[in-house]
Parts: structure tokens; C-alpha cells; sequence
């Protein structure tokens, strides 16, 4: 939990930010890379009131949309690229640790304006003018929700929408450890609002694509389990995702199958990204600090839920990484 200067940080923080909203007149919002619907769902919805409330909102994503995130509502309003010359009162990132994960034109944010940081992330950089980090939150749209709220913004149905979206994928329909009341009241709220859990849960966690069903079947085949069962690795490979032609963020919740096998406590899903590139995700259920993890090797996240980006041979990289993991298992860590 947050100490109570923390918080009266993050209150002077959020009153800062709100006031920099109510001044402002155009802003440019960004989420990271390999968009999920926590990091599209706040844009969308930060977006949206920022609309309703007079303000022009530009929302960039670093490459096209596919589902499930393309379906969240005002999705089509996400562009690519930004017309030089346009004028912004400052720059909003959502959802993201660090700022090379961010999507979008990174010059805005190597430029002179004012950037505002929103995330629940526990190894965030803190690399905005103004940093609204807490990683006690659910979701980033968690935060939005309490921004939206201190700067005087409507919620309408679309943005109920969004932030309930947020909170549902983040939390894993309200099944995960950083589910809180918070969470519940606030998605309560969004209900009350226009949000509807049904129809949000079929669109963002059920529906699958036949592409997909076909990559599930393949990948599940490269199932492995290390440390004594301790650790279930799934690796996909560029050929198993072109013979399916399915996406990378069609694989995104594989990573849930080993880690509900029991006697498992870290789940891993090794996704190749190019010739000698390759993504890790992980999760844990129980004891080992993900975050920490894969602080080790350069990236980050949440205790439950981290990854990162690793470039050399597949079989070495592997090798290093369950080296270090089993330490972690153990309690050898230092």
C-alpha cells in the first residue's frame, strides 16, 4: 500500500494535472506499444471527456488497431501519424513503464512540451513533467477515472465504456490479485453510467478468431514445464504465427494456460518478434516479483504481470532467463 506521503503526493499530482487540463486547449495522447485495451481504453476515454468538455484531444497509437482493441468505442478516431505544424498544449502518455515503449511520434516527447505521465506500473520511470503513478491501482483506467473526475470532465457512455474495459482486461474480469473495492465501486459506477459488462466482456475477452484458435493449437503444443513444474514456458515462433496469419496481440492471453496448470507459479510466453528478436511475458501467481524479474533483464511491469525485449539465439536467451527465474523460485535472489 501507498504511504501517506505517497498519497498526498499523488493528490497534489492529480490537482496539478487537472489544472493543467482546465487551462489547456489541444493535447496529443499516446499509449505503448503492442496496445492492450487498458492502454487504448484510457486514451479513448481520457480522450472523450476531454471532448465533451470544449478541448480537441489527437490520440496516436503507434501502429494500426486490430481487435479486440479496434472495437472499443471512438477507436476509429486513433491515427498513425501527425500532421506536421499542428499546435499542442502538452502531451498525455497512458499506460506505459518507460518511455521507449511508448507508440506514437516520439519527438513530441523529446520536444518542449509539458508530459503527462499516467500509469500504474510498479517499475515506471517517472519520465513525464507531471507523473501520476500508483501501482495499487488496477488499471491505468483506474486513473483516468479519478483525472477525469478532478478536472470538472462529463463521463458519457462511450467513456464509461473505456474505463470499464480498462479496469475488466487489466483485472482479468475481476479475477486477478489487484482487483480492489476501489476497482469494483468504480466499475460499478461506470455500469450506472451506460457501460455494459456483457456485451464489454464478449467483445474484449471472448470472441476468438479462427486465426487464433489455430495459433492456440499450435502454440500449446510447445508447452514446457522447468524448475520441478515451478515454471510453464509457451513459445511462439514467426512461422507459427504467419502459417495461422495471426497477429502478436492475438497471443497475448496464452499466457494464462500454463499459469493455471497447478503446481505452477511462473507462467512464461516467448513470442518471436523478428530474426533474433524475442518478447517475454510473465506471471506469476504467488510468490515471485515479475517486475523485479524482468528488471534483470531490462524491462518491467507489475509483482503478478512484467515483461521484456531480448535480442540473441532463442536457446541462449532461454537458458539465461530459467537460470535466473529458478534463483528467484528458490529465494537465491539478492
Amino acid at each position: 500500500m501507498p504511504s501517506e506521503s505517497t498519497f498526498r503526493h499523488f493528490e497534489t499530482t492529480l490537482k496539478e494535472i487537472a489544472l493543467f487540463l482546465e487551462e489547456g486547449k489541444r493535447f496529443i495522447i499516446m499509449t505503448h506499444k503492442d496496445s492492450d485495451p487498458d492502454g487504448i481504453g484510457s486514451m479513448l476515454a481520457l480522450g472523450r471527456a476531454l471532448e465533451n468538455g470544449g478541448k480537441e484531444a489527437l490520440l496516436v497509437s503507434d501502429e494500426p488497431l486490430h481487435a479486440p482493441v479496434s472495437l472499443l468505442k471512438g477507436a476509429e478516431k486513433i491515427v498513425q501519424d501527425v500532421e506536421s505544424g499542428l499546435y499542442f498544449d502538452g502531451v498525455i502518455v497512458m499506460d506505459s513503464g518507460e518511455i521507449k515503449r511508448v507508440g506514437g511520434p516520439l519527438s513530441y516527447l523529446e520536444g518542449p512540451l509539458p508530459v503527462i505521465n499516467i500509469d500504474h506500473h510498479e517499475s515506471n520511470g517517472l519520465f513525464g513533467d507531471f507523473n501520476l503513478v500508483d501501482s495499487s491501482r488496477s488499471s491505468t483506467s483506474e486513473l483516468v477515472f479519478e483525472v477525469i473526475g478532478a478536472a470538472g470532465l462529463r463521463i458519457d457512455a462511450d467513456t464509461a465504456e473505456n474505463i470499464f474495459a480498462g479496469i475488466q482486461a487489466d483485472t482479468g474480469s475481476f479475477r486477478y490479485n489487484n482487483t480492489t473495492a476501489s476497482s469494483m465501486r468504480i466499475a460499478a459506477d461506470m455500469i450506472d453510467l451506460g457501460a455494459n459488462p456483457w456485451q464489454i466482456s464478449r467483445t474484449m475477452m471472448q470472441e476468438r478468431s479462427l486465426s487464433q484458435l489455430k495459433l492456440l493449437e499450435i502454440a500449446l503444443g510447445s508447452l514446457e514445464f522447468y524448475h520441478n513444474g515451478e515454471i510453464g514456458v509457451v513459445t511462439i515462433s514467426l512461422d507459427m504465427f504467419n502459417s495461422t496469419q495471426a497477429g502478436m496481440v492475438e497471443s497475448n492471453r496464452f499466457i494464462d494456460y500454463p499459469r493455471f496448470v497447478q503446481g505452477v507459479e511462473l507462467a512464461v510466453l516467448i513470442r518471436q518478434t523478428g530474426e533474433n528478436d524475442y518478447k517475454f511475458s510473465l506471471r506469476s501467481n504467488d510468490r515471485v516479483n515479475v517486475a523485479e524479474l524482468s528488471g534483470r533483464f531490462g524491462g518491467g511491469g507489475h509483482i503478478r504481470a512484467a515483461g521484456f525485449e531480448c535480442h540473441g539465439p532463442l536457446v541462449c536467451l532461454k537458458d539465461k532467463f530459467l537460470k535466473e527465474a529458478g534463483r528467484y523460485l528458490d529465494g537465491k535472489c539478492d
